[in-house]
């Protein structure tokens, strides 16, 4: 077929190709059954999911005339290319996401040609894959087996071919500076002919042209600069997104040898001090990060509809920035990005599994990572969204004291230095690696920390603490990695797709003694999930030296179910919603030192706001128990405050609210600006305590946490026998619920207390038929139980959570009933749980389960009783005594139940029912304490 060509003089050779999946010489094609395959498009995603190494594509097409200079363009081939045509070998190529483009004049004929590709696809065990800037092909295998992860191998022309014809000076590369005070358009050219040649080079933009002569050696290249000097035009920002473009034509002996158009912003992004700033104001990372999968295309991108969708349900969550990680992304998604007004901090494919040994210089290792990055960033360089580059990601994770070597240094220094070379207009981040080490990041101006944990008030101090360490440093600091995990929806499916890893979960859940639906257990986990995300962006929001975050991740892959969207794009409500919050401009804050509070209990936080914009005035900040109606107040409580005294706030608001008048608060900072004291409601529940920012220009943001309220937590003179050698904290805990000590009173084996002579006592008392509670104790104490147990760690890796919920029993009635906690733990911590006892994965009487789907699927009890001979074991694997031992009241309200239902003296909650005049019913709810018969 003769093929079709554009205004520009390019032809797609995209579409239906023969398809040769093994490993054979050009000449046996021939006699082998081609398969038809698309490209662009990887293998893997058109059915052929088992194949590493070598396979064949093929395709003919048609020219009627030859004469001129001939461009074939690859967009990308994953990983290894060898061209071939019309039999010859004309070029290689074995950097997996980036464009290359191959001279093709000599090996043209007119009629029928033949192009013939040879990809290799290097499998896990290739050495060649440990040399390669590979992405996240083949990330962390032992944690997510290849299939059905995302991180498998992949193989294939996968993005578009086009053949190009243009005269003997072909235009390489137009990169335009962006600087509005001194804009400046560079354009390479390259002389595809064996003479001499001058050349004339126009560039046309913003109304201006411009005219250059030069002359181009034979085979030559040269560097042609433009500068126009400053321009008024608008500039490209977020919120106004304005785009120029660029034409370039040159003539050679007055014929048009070569045209290109680009499109370009105008805008700056530089870094001064501890803050990287757009335009010259201060520049905060709302991000989240993107890995590029999807359900059909596989390690691909869909349709420019599809794209579009999805960077416009992250502005709309508030995200200011996308992180597109570990690979060169489609240039129509940075397209979509430059038009919508979305930041795009763009990683570089270099990432683990490599062989460390070749880092340093003049290695293949070397060669092949510099080659990516140039090729990447020359690519996209115009693009105004792209805000960051980094040029590796984790490496020497598994042997981090690599990083203190001389390959290492020298490693980061070339890479570092290729991105510079190639666009110094913006910031570049040398390694994204865990933790703040300026001492081993040795050229970039910014440091980086990958902070996963949950949501834990243990976790949020540890970052808060980090992230107060570093408030001195003289760089940057963005959390570039962060979040938490909560489940999609899990349909049932006849035969799941291979990378749909949902039915896994669904069977470990079914056998985790859940009460309740699947439907309902996906929902409390995005419950956790948007909490914890939000509460740990809070965190960094009070932290003007942290430059921002990155949420990982906007969507689920295969194996990570961290996304707030699923992988369909379908999102997670309650998790959308609480980022939605997290990323508002204005956002004030609580720091609370717990989400579970006494009823009537006094709460006392501090009071932050984030403003991330202009500064404001006449602010005024509201809080209260439950929905928020202020007496004479709109719903949008846009109303200047500002001339209210203290006196006047708290006489408008009445005393069921806290108010105070802020004042004015400075642009882009975070200010702490008073400290609320509240009472707690006396029901006893959960609670919403609302935050409200209004100021004298109108904006109106708001906040809210769920405050758990448990009853006062009182032993009421229970008698306790306390045992262990470990066991000071637990007596200090004892006695400050109002436990007493008793000879005869239940036997209370302390933390960490259990050892061979205390288990001897305590299965003494289980023979006798008595009760004993034990509480958390180490892995290593399984064999001091009275009865065989087994003790399973269930803290966290990076990639999954624990998922604690309660059965129906009401055993511990400070929990709610059949639900998976969120705040109601949220200050005492299970590390671990027990999976087995006395031959049983359960107990007689579990009451709270810990649940951890992939990797590494735990299911224990937390908290449970079962029969011991004549007696019964109450355990509770919650480390509660020094908590307990500082005033914690989730912690003591969970000693104290466990007390309690030990003595058959359980608290049950009795509903009293009344009738108002106008028929409605009211119910009023008392707790007495129920003694078992």
């Amino acid at each position: 077929m003769t093929l079709q060509f554009d205004d520009r003089r390019v032809a797609s050779l995209d579409g239906q190709w023969d398809f040769f999946p093994v490993d054979a010489g050009l000449a046996e094609l021939a006699d082998l059954e081609p398969e038809p395959i698309r490209v662009p498009g990887l293998w893997e995603a058109q059915g052929y999911l088992s194949l590493d190494g070598w396979a064949w594509y093929r395709r003919s097409f048609d020219l009627d005339d030859t004469t001129g200079f001939w461009t074939l363009h690859f967009g990308a081939v994953m990983d290894i290319a060898e061209v071939h045509l019309n039999g010859r070998l004309v070029a290689t190529h074995d950097s997996p996401f980036t464009p290359f483009e191959v001279d093709v004049t000599p090996w043209l004929v007119a009629g029928s040609n033949e192009l013939a590709v040879r990809v290799l696809d290097p499998s896990l065990d290739d050495p060649e894959h440990l040399r390669m800037a590979h992405g996240k092909q083949g990330w962390a295998n032992d944690v997510f087996p290849s299939r059905p992860s995302l991180y498998l191998t992949y193989g294939g022309i996968w993005q578009p071919v086009t053949l190009r014809r243009h005269g003997p000076i072909a235009i390489e590369s137009i990169f335009v500076s962006s600087d509005p005070e001194d804009l400046t358009v560079v354009v390479e050219l390259l002389n595809r002919s064996d003479d001499r040649l001058d050349a004339a080079v126009t560039v046309r933009t913003l109304g201006i042209d411009v005219e250059i002569g030069c002359a181009v050696d034979p085979r030559g290249t040269i560097t042609v600069r433009a500068p126009l000097g400053s321009t008024p035009f608008p500039r490209w920002s977020p919120d106004a997104p304005a785009l120029h473009e660029v034409l370039v034509d040159v003539r050679s002996e007055g014929v048009l040898s070569d045209t290109r158009t680009d499109r370009y912003g105008l805008r700056t992004v530089r870094v001064e001090g501890n803050r990287v700033l757009v335009n010259g104001s201060p520049y905060r990372m709302r991000s989240v990060l993107v890995q590029g999968f999807r359900a059909a295309e596989l390690y691909g991108e869909g349709t420019v509809a599809q794209i579009e969708e999805e960077v416009a349900e992250a502005r709309a969550m508030g995200f200011n920035t996308l992180r597109l990680h570990i690979k060169a992304f489609p240039p129509e998604y940075l397209d979509a990005a430059d038009r919508m007004g979305m930041f795009l901090h763009c990683d570089l494919p270099v990432a683990e599994p490599l062989d460390h040994a070749e880092m340093g210089t003049d290695t293949s290792l070397v060669r092949r990572c510099t080659t990516a990055i140039r090729e990447q960033v020359r690519r996209d360089r115009n693009h105004p969204s792209i805000i960051l580059w980094s040029a590796m990601n984790e490496i020497c994770l598994s042997r981090p004291e690599l990083r203190r070597s001389a390959g290492y240094e020298q490693f980061a220094r070339t890479l570092v230095g290729e991105v510079m070379a190639n666009d110094p207009t913006r910031p570049v981040i040398e390694n994204e690696w865990i933790e703040p080490d300026p001492d081993e990041v040795f050229v970039s101006p910014i440091l980086t920390a990958h902070w996963y944990g949950r949501l834990h008030r243990d976790y949020l101090a540890k970052i808060d603490a980090a992230a107060t360490c570093w408030e001195s440093a003289a760089r940057p600091l963005f959390v570039t990695e962060f979040g938490d995990w909560g489940l999609p929806e899990m349909p049932l499916i006849e035969r799941p797709p291979f990378w749909d890893t949902r039915a896994v979960h669904a069977a470990g859940l079914a056998g985790s003694r859940w009460p309740g639906t699947v439907a309902r257990f996906v929902l409390e986990t995005q419950r956790y999930q948007g909490l914890s995300d939000r509460l740990q962006a809070e965190v960094f929001r009070c932290h003007d030296l942290v430059g921002g975050y990155c949420l990982t991740e906007l969507t689920d892959v295969p194996h990570e179910l961290n996304g707030v969207l699923d992988l369909h794009r379908r999102p997670k409500p309650i998790a959308v919603a609480e980022m939605r919050r997290a990323n508002q401009a204005v956002l004030p804050m609580l720091v609370l030192d717990s989400l579970v509070v006494a009823a009537g209990q006094s709460v006392e936080a501090a009071v932050h706001v984030a403003n991330d914009g202009p500064a404001l005035a006449g602010v005024t900040i509201e809080t209260r128990f439950g929905d928020f109606v202020a007496p004479g107040l709109d719903e949008t409580l846009a109303f200047d405050a500002s001339h209210l005294s203290p006196e006047e706030v708290e006489a408008r608001f009445g005393e069921s609210t806290w108010a105070a008048r802020v004042g004015d608060l400075p642009a882009h900072a975070t200010s702490r600006v008073s400290t609320m004291r509240l009472d707690a409601p006396v029901v006893p529940g959960s609670h919403d305590l609302v935050v409200r920012l209004s100021s004298a220009s109108g904006i109106t943001s708001e906040n809210r946490y769920p405050i758990h309220v448990v009853r006062e937590p009182v032993a009421c003179g229970l008698g306790v026998r306390l045992a262990g050698g470990s066991s000071s904290d637990t007596e200090a805990a004892l006695a400050a619920v109002g436990a007493v000590a008793d000879a005869e009173g239940l036997l209370v084996v302390g933390e960490g207390g259990l050892d061979a002579a205390t288990g001897a006592e305590l299965r003494a008392t289980l023979e006798r038929g008595g009760v004993a509670v034990v509480l958390a104790q180490p892995a290593s104490a399984a064999a001091d139980y009275p009865v065989p147990v087994a003790i399973e760690v269930i803290g966290t890796a990076w990639g999954s959570s624990v998922f604690q919920f309660t059965t129906d029993h009401g055993a511990i009635p400070s929990f709610p009933r059949r639900a998976v906690l969120v705040a109601e733990d949220s200050t005492i911590q299970a590390v671990t749980a027990l999976s087995h006892i006395d031959g049983r994965p359960f107990p007689d009487t579990p009451v709270v389960i810990a649940y951890k789907p992939v990797p590494d699927a735990v299911t224990g009890t937390v908290v449970g009783a079962t029969t011991v001979g004549r007696g019964r074991l109450v355990f509770c694997q919650y480390r509660l005594a020094a908590p307990a031992c500082v005033g914690d009241v989730a912690a003591r309200a969970v000693l104290v139940d466990l007390l309690r239902w030990a003595t058959d003296r359980r608290p049950v909650m009795a509903v009293e029912h009344t009738a108002e005049p106008d028929g409605r019913e009211l119910r009023l709810y008392t707790w007495a304490d129920e003694v078992a018969r």
